[in-house]
């Protein structure tokens, strides 16, 4: 096992024990669906309490994802921002909880128009006795992660995300009252309350107007900061690459361009978070600004002229020392503080914020704020679920304080004495009437709570007393125990006996689904049988390679939605930003104005292709296809925003990336199947794809897919179609087969390949070819696929030393008694235990642990190489039985047209099931679904 070991003395001496394998997952114990732990009370005089919106009793409409929180001017005052998924509430008698809009002329709330199922939130909290007390809660229809105290601590501003301004309030006799907004004017009809989400980068170009549909892009509000004497305002416009300069009196804003389409030159892309240095008078004396793409930060001066100053990867937040000498700038991928100086705009450090000697990324810094005296920096670190303390004399980490999951945000008390922490997430639980759930799931909601999970995930605010010297060394310990350290000091021999036996992993990623959704029915198990859609008649593949290979009834994806999923999947963690977005974009913005930048799209651009010069759609972008002038083009270069730190560094000293970055540093050979493939060319322009669907698309010679990532341009099979849920699995399952029988003839199947076989997502049932026009056909079929894969390779000669690996990306779409995270996962091979029960916690990084310990590479961040290897899974005696597939019933009956199985159906000793009567058929399907966009993963709203 290769892994690093000049860490673990320290780790390991400092861990507090505790039991190495749960039972089940609950509260009690503070376990997460990340495999993590969270004691967020665990610093003396610590306060720990959830955002309380009062609009339920059971809490199921409290506000989610805290993004930022600041301390008012006198210290007085405490506000909490949320940017994310809250939407969609009921009452307890099943009415709609809605808000008006907001006038952005007056503020007011606009009783002429149509409520809105959502709102964003401000808390106000009373903080001039130490202790949070809550004052009031204000509704915001959208924001995205930033506000800002004006300059007199009478008012605040906050950023309206997709809405494209400036919220703005003041201090009234009875609290803090809306006063008129200040508009920036990216989105049309923007003095509407309800704006037009059209403004983004691509708005003025030839392609984004030819096709708006194809490149919708809107504008978005992020980070804001304001002049010492409030005379100017400063707005990030994060998918308009700009800065908005706002004169508070007039409220007049024009734009000050970091990045223009049609430049080759990447800069201030993706910018988000704002600080300004004022001079002795208060006026600006320069405003920066972080890029989270470019990873540097843009200073502005007061003339206007803007400067570059190379930071960290990923920069997100920042802050200025109290006397301005020093900007302090978070950097999220490389878990670093860059420190530079502002006399001279230069980077004067970098701090590191990971544990000496560890090269392991993922901590995620996110927050940061600096102590009154200057000589302390506290950062929120969300993947350790931590807060880190700085000694800024000494530029090192003295320490770690446990909080809640994924914190995002810390303020500082005016004395010093005293730390206020947000995080955006809590615990679900279990979800039995979330989406496609049987009526007996329904059933058990009687109050209509909103189950999906990221409705169920709540923030929270820590309050806690600067601990001491002695309490930081016992809490850093709680923090390593709470992130698993421990296991990084254990060698498993189990792991190091199939790593000389297996030498080929396939791993295969599918959407959505939950345990009890498909397993539920499963003896001897954990399920509810009850919640089960997809019964061992529709799903008998799923069910044998659980009940003839191992049962894992205690597995758990840690992603809430596909975009978040795709990175934990094939990453081991998600960065911040893509933490921070796909909240937002699953939730208020609802798709409008951010946009899906996930498998290796940003702004629905591929960005491993290049801007102009090729001669298909598959050697470049889309808008070069669109605008071959190239002055539509924007983000130049490869730089993937939603990636993690290490993505394409094939170096062999770097770490991180994905799990093909990992495996080609160690000189293995890949082979993707559909991951990470641009979906633009699969959209219907004019009633047709772009890329026509082929049953066999080799033998015709018409590719399939187009690769995002440079790294995997030469290692995809062009041939084998992604994410389409209008084309059936098997096809996919045949092309692979294609290749499969290529290398059992030369010999040579590569040690990894990465699969996605998506058509359990199901949707797209008008547009759904050979009569899969159904949730329940279109699973069969994908159950179906992954039989043939496993009987395919369990009767080939590669048998004998490959491992198949299974699960979702996410576990979003189905019930599950146990919860919303539980989900399905397979380990096929002939080193497998044979009809075993494992009911060990385990999740996605534990998988991603095995496969890096079976090839013999390393762990990709902090949370895989925590993670435990699924040792129990495995025995030491192969089983070399082949597997047969068994075709579901179903697709051997109408509506399913004959050649799709073909002679399956009909030969004599193929195993089958019954056919499963749908209670709606196709029709119905695609009149319900009507208006839906699948055309990527979970772009439908979860609650229609």
């Amino acid at each position: 096992m290769q892994i690093d070991r000049a860490v673990l003395a320290v780790v390991v001496a400092a861990t507090v024990c505790v039991a190495p394998v749960l039972a089940a997952a609950d509260d009690d114990d503070g376990f997460i669906p990340t495999g993590f732990r969270i004691t967020p009370v665990a610093a003396p005089g610590a306060r720990f309490e959830r955002l309380d919106t009062g609009l339920r009793a059971d809490g199921n409409a409290d506000a989610a994802e805290a993004a930022a929180t600041v301390v008012s001017p006198d210290g007085k005052t405490l506000l909490v921002l949320t940017s994310g998924y809250n939407i969609a509430f009921k009452t307890e008698a099943g009415a709609d909880i809605t808000h008006a809009p907001i006038d952005p002329e007056t503020g007011d709330a606009d009783a002429a128009a149509k409520p809105v199922k959502k709102a964003e939130w401000v808390f106000v909290y009373d903080v001039a006795h130490g202790a949070p007390v809550k004052t009031q809660q204000i509704a915001i229809p959208n924001t995205y992660d930033g506000i800002a105290w004006r300059h007199d601590g009478r008012g605040f501003y906050v950023s309206g995300g997709i809405d494209d301004r400036v919220y703005a309030y003041e201090r009234g006799r009875s609290g803090f009252a809306a006063r008129p907004s200040f508009v920036l004017g990216h989105n049309a009809n923007d003095s509407r309350s309800v704006p037009s989400y059209d403004g983004g980068i691509l708005k003025k170009t030839f392609a984004g107007r030819i096709l708006p549909k194809l490149l919708p892009t809107g504008a978005v509000v992020a980070g804001l900061g304001a002049s010492a004497d409030g005379r100017v305002l400063f707005a990030a416009n994060m998918e308009n690459d700009s800065l908005s300069v706002i004169d508070t009196a007039t409220h007049r804003a024009q734009d000050v361009a970091f990045f223009t389409p049609g430049s080759a030159t990447p800069r201030g892309e993706f910018p988000y978070g704002v600080a300004v240095r004022s001079d002795a008078a208060g006026r600006m004396a320069e405003t920066y600004v972080s890029s989270l793409r470019d990873d540097d930060v843009i200073g502005v001066d007061a003339s206007g002229r803007l400067h570059e100053i190379p930071v960290g990867d990923g920069p997100n937040n920042l802050v200025l020392s109290p006397d301005g000498a020093t900007l302090y700038v978070v950097n999220g991928n490389s878990d670093t503080v860059s420190a530079i100086d502002t006399a001279t705009d230069t980077l004067a450090a970098t701090i590191s914020l990971s544990r000496p000697g560890d090269r392991y990324k993922g901590a995620n810094a996110n927050g940061l704020a600096v102590s009154p005296d200057g000589t302390r920096l506290y950062v929120t670190l969300g993947g350790e679920n931590a807060l880190a303390v700085v000694d800024l004399t000494h530029r090192r980490v003295l320490g770690r304080i446990p909080t809640g999951w994924y914190p995002t945000g810390v303020a500082v008390s005016h004395d010093g004495s005293a730390l206020y922490v947000v995080n955006e997430k809590s615990n679900p639980g279990p979800d039995p009437a979330n989406g496609y759930a049987p009526p007996a799931g329904k059933a058990r909601n009687t109050t209509f709570a909103n189950q999906y999970g990221w409705a169920q995930e709540k923030a929270g605010l820590l309050y806690l007393p600067v601990p001491d010297d002695a309490s930081l060394v016992t809490l850093s310990a709680q923090v390593d125990a709470n992130d698993n350290f421990r296991n990084r000091a254990v060698d498993d021999a189990m792991m190091d006996f199939l790593h000389a036996k297996i030498k080929h992993v396939i791993y295969i990623t599918n959407e959505n689904r939950t345990y009890d959704q498909v397993l539920g029915d499963l003896a001897g198990a954990n399920g509810d049988p009850a919640l089960t859609t997809f019964p061992q008649p529709l799903s008998p593949n799923h069910h044998a390679f659980a009940r003839d290979f191992v049962t894992l009834d205690n597995f758990y994806d840690p992603a809430e939605s596909s975009g978040v999923g795709w990175n934990w999947s094939v990453a081991g963690h998600a960065n911040d930003y893509t933490e921070r977005a796909q909240s937002v974009l699953y939730g208020n913005a609802e798709f409008a104005g951010l946009t899906y930048d996930y498998q290796g799209t940003n702004r629905n651009i591929a960005l491993g292709l290049p801007q102009t010069g090729g001669t298909t759609p598959f050697d470049e972008r889309i808008t070069g296809v669109l605008d071959p002038t190239g002055s539509s083009s924007i983000l130049p270069g490869p730089k993937d925003v939603a990636a993690s730190d290490g993505d394409g560094d094939l170096d062999g000293d770097a770490a991180g990336g994905y799990i093909w970055d990992d495996a080609l540093r160690h000189g293995l050979r890949v082979r993707d199947y559909g991951e990470h493939i641009d979906l633009a060319y699969y959209d219907r322009i004019a009633g047709a794809p772009f890329v026509r669907v082929v049953r066999d698309p080799f033998a015709e010679h018409v590719p399939q897919a187009i690769q995002t990532k440079p790294d995997l341009m030469s290692r995809t099979d062009v041939y084998y179609r992604g994410f389409d849920q209008t084309v059936p699995d098997v096809y996919r399952y045949e092309e692979w087969k294609r290749e499969f029988d290529g290398y059992v003839k030369r010999g040579d199947l590569p040690e990894l390949e990465v699969m996605t076989v998506p058509h359990d997502h199901f949707g797209d049932f008008k547009d759904a070819i050979e009569g899969l026009t159904t949730p329940s056909l279109q699973f069969a079929d994908n159950d179906y696929a992954l039989g043939k894969i496993l009987e395919t390779v369990s009767r080939s000669p590669y048998w004998n030393d490959t491992a198949i690996f299974m699960l979702e990306d996410d576990s979003q779409s189905g019930p599950d008694h146990v919860n919303t995270h539980r989900s399905t996962a397979f380990v096929l091979s002939p080193y497998t235990k044979r009809g075993v029960v494992d009911h060990t916690i385990y999740t996605t990084d534990n998988v991603l642990r095995t496969i890096e310990a079976i090839l013999g590479i390393d762990p990709l961040g902090i949370e895989d190489a925590n993670a435990a290897p699924m040792s129990s899974v495995f025995a030491r005696v192969p089983n070399l039985a082949p597997y047969r597939a068994v075709v579901p019933g179903s697709l051997c009956a109408p509506p399913v047209a004959k050649d799709l199985l073909g002679a399956a159906c009909t030969a004599s000793g193929t195993p089958r099931t019954a056919a499963v009567r749908d209670r709606h058929d196709g029709a119905w399907w695609a009149a319900m679904t009507a208006g839906m966009d699948f055309t990527g993963p979970d772009r439908v709203d979860a609650g229609a």
